[in-house]
């Protein structure tokens, strides 16, 4: 008999403690806490939208999550053989054409690291353009720009430069026509370069596409 009311006992004083334990939790009203948060790089933006070689383009570390609130430290791997210590923002200039993989690490004291990567498409301008003032050849040496003006028999000329920045001023004078300077920016991936022609004072909105 006292082994059986030994075990009569230790059930009814599971079966409290059950009760106590589920009453305490509704009367807490918490729930069981999710997925802790977890450290991420975030992604990685450029600007301006289109890296031209021999410019300087921005990349921003952006979004990132870091759950211990601490601050980070960031490390580039810009794809091209070189890489930098910096901030969340940081400036490169790619000298060749190519698609590079740029990478940034960040580093938390607390949480650990983690990374982000970005395909940069890097193009010179040398190539066909085409827009609603005609078709144009360009040559990019260095950060000039010179070329023809396609459209026209005795064919005119193209001359104009890039801002280490990325602008695109261009003048092309055509052949008893009036000079139609453009100063734009390369649109994604450099297929586009978007801006504003003046003619005669006047600045109208002007993309040229690649061909």
């Amino acid at each position: 008999m006292v082994e059986r009311f030994s075990w009569q006992a230790v059930r009814a004083v599971v079966g409290s403690l059950a009760v106590i334990a589920a009453g305490c939790g509704t009367e807490s009203g918490v729930s069981p806490a999710g997925p802790s948060p977890v450290f991420s790089a975030g992604t990685i933006e450029i600007a301006p939208a289109g890296a031209i070689v021999g410019t300087s383009v921005i990349l921003e570390s952006r979004h990132v999550t870091d759950p211990t609130g601490g601050s980070g430290t960031y490390s580039w791997d810009f794809g091209d053989g070189s890489t930098a210590m910096g901030g969340a923002a940081i400036t490169h200039v790619y000298a060749t054409a190519g698609i590079f993989v740029a990478k940034v690490s960040v580093s938390s004291y607390y949480a650990g690291s983690a990374q982000a990567t970005l395909n940069i498409p890097v193009r010179s301008l040398s190539d066909r353009w085409s827009g609603d003032y005609g078709r144009v050849s360009i040559t990019q040496d260095g950060l000039d720009l010179r070329g023809r003006y396609l459209d026209d028999p005795r064919e005119g000329i193209v001359e104009g430069r890039v801002s280490e920045t990325g602008t695109v001023t261009l003048t092309i004078t055509r052949p008893g026509l009036a000079p139609v300077t453009f100063t734009g920016t390369a649109g994604p991936d450099v297929m586009t370069l978007v801006g504003a022609a003046n003619v005669h004072d006047v600045d109208r909105p002007w993309t040229l596409v690649r061909n």
